[in-house]
Protein backbone atom coordinates (compact mmCIF):
# COMPACT_ATOMS: atom_id res chain seq x y z
CA UNK A 1 0.00 0.00 0.00
CA UNK A 2 1.03 3.80 -0.64
CA UNK A 3 2.47 5.86 2.10
CA UNK A 4 -0.47 8.53 2.78
CA UNK A 5 -3.24 6.60 1.34
CA UNK A 6 -5.77 6.74 4.71
CA UNK A 7 -8.34 3.74 4.84
CA UNK A 8 -9.82 1.70 7.36
CA UNK A 9 -7.65 -1.06 8.41
CA UNK A 10 -7.27 -3.43 11.27
CA UNK A 11 -3.64 -3.06 13.22
CA UNK A 12 -3.92 -7.16 13.77
CA UNK A 13 -3.07 -7.50 10.19
CA UNK A 14 -0.18 -4.79 9.86
CA UNK A 15 3.71 -5.38 10.23
CA UNK A 16 4.63 -2.22 12.20
CA UNK A 17 2.75 -3.08 15.07
CA UNK A 18 4.13 -4.95 18.29
CA UNK A 19 0.91 -7.01 20.30
CA UNK A 20 0.44 -7.78 23.17
CA UNK A 21 -2.29 -9.43 25.76
CA UNK A 22 -2.96 -8.32 29.32
CA UNK A 23 -4.70 -11.40 31.34
CA UNK A 24 -8.19 -12.44 28.77
CA UNK A 25 -8.22 -9.08 27.57
CA UNK A 26 -8.14 -7.46 23.96
CA UNK A 27 -4.82 -8.07 22.17
CA UNK A 28 -3.39 -4.39 21.59
CA UNK A 29 -0.90 -3.10 18.84
CA UNK A 30 1.91 -0.69 19.50
CA UNK A 31 2.59 1.25 16.72
CA UNK A 32 6.25 1.35 15.56
CA UNK A 33 5.75 4.55 13.45
CA UNK A 34 3.97 6.68 16.61
CA UNK A 35 4.19 4.70 19.56
CA UNK A 36 0.71 4.86 19.96
CA UNK A 37 -1.23 1.51 21.26
CA UNK A 38 -4.70 0.47 19.96
CA UNK A 39 -7.27 -2.33 20.50
CA UNK A 40 -5.37 -4.32 17.33
CA UNK A 41 -9.02 -6.04 16.52
CA UNK A 42 -10.49 -2.32 15.96
CA UNK A 43 -11.14 -0.42 12.60
CA UNK A 44 -9.32 2.38 12.23
CA UNK A 45 -8.38 5.06 9.81
CA UNK A 46 -4.16 4.55 9.13
CA UNK A 47 -2.06 5.91 6.58
CA UNK A 48 1.24 3.37 7.05
CA UNK A 49 -0.84 -0.17 7.14
CA UNK A 50 1.46 -2.53 5.43
CA UNK A 51 -0.52 -6.01 5.89
CA UNK A 52 2.04 -8.65 7.36
CA UNK A 53 2.98 -11.00 4.84
CA UNK A 54 4.38 -14.20 5.94
CA UNK A 55 3.53 -18.08 6.92
CA UNK A 56 3.03 -17.10 10.80
CA UNK A 57 0.66 -14.05 12.04
CA UNK A 58 3.13 -11.77 14.28
CA UNK A 59 3.97 -12.90 17.99
CA UNK A 60 1.82 -11.74 20.84
CA UNK A 61 3.59 -11.17 24.12
CA UNK A 62 1.06 -12.34 26.82
CA UNK A 63 1.27 -10.73 30.42
CA UNK A 64 -0.51 -12.31 33.51
CA UNK A 65 -0.60 -8.92 35.90
CA UNK A 66 -0.55 -5.56 35.05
Amino acid sequence: MAINKVRMVRCDDCKHGKYMQWMKNPIICECNWTGERYVAEAKRLCARYEEFVGIEKPEVVHFDHY
